[in-house]
């Protein structure tokens, strides 16, 4: 199963047809704009601790052992809404691979969050793919085949 969010799409939809999975969108209560207008947005609710939820229904991961969770990187973090989501999702035991897209950022900054909302979870191979440093995706898709 792959999660991912709009910001990723051209990623999840690469990850999607290497690896053949089923795909959802997570999808925020109230959509967030432009890139611009989401990031202020994002800092007034980070900084008046707002919460956001996705809408997005939790899927039945039953027969997932393996769950690709994208997101874009805002402000060193993983979106609050996509955070909601992962932790509303039963993941406990299944292997955890997050990717995320950014400007200058990298995923590292976004694991503990990742570990926090899916503490039973094995989190492995994070890719990073982002404007001024572009992992390589060949590498990854081949380690995690």
């Amino acid at each position: 199963m792959l999660f991912k969010i709009g910001d990723d799409r051209e990623l999840a939809r690469r990850i999607q047809e290497d690896i053949q999975c089923d795909i959802l969108k997570i999808e925020p209560e109230d959509p967030y704009g432009n890139y611009f207008s989401s990031l202020v947005r994002v800092n007034k609710e980070r900084k008046n601790n707002v919460p956001v939820r996705s809408v997005t229904e939790i899927p039945d991961l039953s027969g997932y052992d393996t769950v690709f969770i994208g997101y874009p990187i805002w402000y060193l973090d993983v979106p609050a809404f996509v955070a909601d989501f992962i932790g509303r999702c039963n993941l406990e035991g299944k292997t955890v691979i997050p990717f995320a897209t950014c400007g200058l950022a990298n995923i590292s900054t976004t694991l503990n969050t990742i570990k926090r909302v899916c503490p039973e979870s094995k989190v492995v191979h994070p890719f990073n793919y982002g404007v001024a440093k572009k992992d390589n995706y060949e590498e990854w898709i081949l380690a995690i085949r």
